[in-house]
């Protein structure tokens, strides 16, 4: 097997709890270099992950080591940045969600890259995950779904928050903060179930200080449709509390999913053995492979050896369809307000 070198440009809290410990368990791989902002953080991610090289500017680091590809994590703008920067040097990499801090970014990112022959991955990690490989797997003999629906649970954001470089806490900057930090995967994952897309209709509802309800509905050509409903609020802890999705398929299977840990689905003929099925993720089983982080960078890692990706999941071009889907989602609760004033 192709041993791969990889850099890695960021050190914040996702890279050490998800990214490093998942590269780490993938086989005949080197991170060869990490860049961090800071020469302190970057020394201390070398000499905790044993990375030979420690950089305070990426561009000096690519241009050095020269890798097979580069894995970037932080905030949007060093997303769009950095991938740029690997653009020009003809080098694939892998960024977090999302790709840009908006969808016009994440359109000029995917068209830069598509141009110049070079692959792009975006971490939307859910698509990647040992449950999603399982609903693959039934979707291939049922088709895509009609009908599908997404519950999407989480605390946090919250309106005083700012992630991702983004402050503001008014109703419109809370909203856009919202849909980049936690609706941008649920909306993807639809997504992936849906053509290209035709109507989109959006609710926003906002109650008290914190708590917001969104809700999405998604169409495509082919008049499958898809409803997102989020749902952020103040909760102990912080991050997603439930996630759940319900898909309808034209030859009658029904497929139930409970977070990334279970499945359950309806056959179209009953037998006497019952048409319901389930599968459910190893109890004492690895959280990365669980969650997506090892399956999405695996995956990547794959794409680096191979020369080109198994498909087209999660690439720029799909990321930023995703972005599009949200800048509506904006657009029309701006407009909404304005009318009502």
């Amino acid at each position: 097997m192709k041993k791969i070198k990889l850099c890695v440009i960021g050190a914040g809290d996702h890279a050490r709890r998800f990214i490093y410990p998942s590269l780490n368990t993938i086989p005949d791989l080197e991170i060869v270099a990490v860049c961090t902002r800071t020469a302190a953080t970057a020394q201390a991610a070398a000499r905790k992950y044993g990375i030979p090289r420690a950089y305070t500017n990426y561009r000096e680091m690519l241009e050095k080591e020269n890798p097979d590809g580069t894995v970037i994590v932080g905030p949007p703008s060093l997303h769009c940045q950095a991938g740029m920067a690997c653009i020009e040097r003809k080098i694939p990499f892998f960024c977090e969600k999302p790709s840009a801090p908006d969808a016009a970014g994440a359109e000029t990112l995917a068209a830069a890259a598509r141009n110049a022959g070079v692959f792009g991955q975006v971490g939307f990690m859910m698509r990647h995950a040992a449950f999603f490989r399982e609903l693959e797997k039934i979707r291939a003999t049922a088709g895509d779904p009609v009908y599908g629906t997404v519950n999407y649970l989480t605390s946090g954001p919250y309106r005083h928050d700012v992630i991702y470089g983004m402050p503001g806490v008014e109703d419109g900057a809370f909203l856009h903060r919202y849909l980049l930090v936690q609706a941008v995967h649920p909306v993807n994952f639809a997504t992936a179930f849906l053509g290209r897309i035709r109507s989109i209709d959006s609710y926003v509802r906002f109650s008290g200080a914190e708590d917001l309800v969104v809700e999405i509905l998604l169409e495509d050509h082919d008049n499958r449709r898809f409803r997102v409903l989020l749902h952020t609020l103040v909760a102990p802890g912080y991050g997603n509390l439930r996630f759940q999705s319900e898909l309808f398929f034209a030859d009658r299977t029904m497929l139930f999913t409970d977070g990334f840990d279970r499945l359950e689905w309806n056959l179209p003929t009953p037998s006497q053995n019952a048409a319901l099925r389930g599968w459910r993720f190893a109890p004492f089983g690895d959280n990365n492979e669980r969650m997506g982080y090892l399956g999405e960078l695996r995956f990547f890692c794959d794409a680096l050896r191979s020369g080109a990706p198994a498909d087209s999941r999660t690439s720029l071009d799909d990321c930023a369809e995703t972005m599009r889907i949200l800048a509506v989602v904006q657009q029309q609760f701006e407009e909404r307000r304005a009318a009502r004033k």
